[in-house]
């Protein structure tokens, strides 16, 4: 069998801890997109 074959130890999980502030940031990144494209869209109407 080939040496990647990890049916004897299960799942890898892969995890880490949560980022504070991450969130916030990011809500905030895609409101300002959205709005910036919203603008775009109704100045070439």
């Amino acid at each position: 069998m080939s040496s990647h074959d990890q049916s004897d130890e299960g799942k890898m999980v892969l995890a880490h801890d949560a980022v504070e502030g991450y969130r916030p940031a990011f809500l905030i990144a895609i409101t300002i997109g959205t709005l910036y494209l919203g603008y775009i869209l109704f100045k070439t109407l």
